[in-house]
């Protein structure tokens, strides 16, 4: 019973922080400037995610050389990203630095 209760209550705290939102705001029109931060939303997320992986791969502090493959792919999926404005076709340039960094480095 416990298990069941604590799997309901999960559920519950996964669910209405995301239907909560869009019940209470459905039909309204929001004003511009939280429109425009909600679009910067992703990539903030996203960044948030990346950036310790890229730069503290290992977990012991920051490691900012080219002995680092994860810096090399991160910095390169950048670039690759700002040039052609293609997420696919950056990622998969970024994936090929990675391991060929890493292929040279060893």
């Amino acid at each position: 019973m416990n298990m069941l209760l604590l799997i309901i209550g999960m559920g519950l705290c996964s669910f209405l922080p995301r239907y909560l939102p869009l019940a209470i705001l459905a039909g309204r029109e929001l004003p511009a400037v939280v429109e425009t931060l909600l679009k910067y939303t992703p990539p903030a997320v996203l960044a948030a995610l990346v950036f310790p992986a890229v730069l503290t791969p290992s977990g012991k502090g920051f490691e900012l050389t080219l002995a680092n493959p994860y810096l090399v792919g991160g910095a390169v999926t950048f670039v690759a990203g700002m040039v052609s404005k293609r997420f696919l076709l950056s990622t998969s340039i970024g994936i090929a630095a990675f391991y060929l960094s890493r292929w040279l480095i060893g």
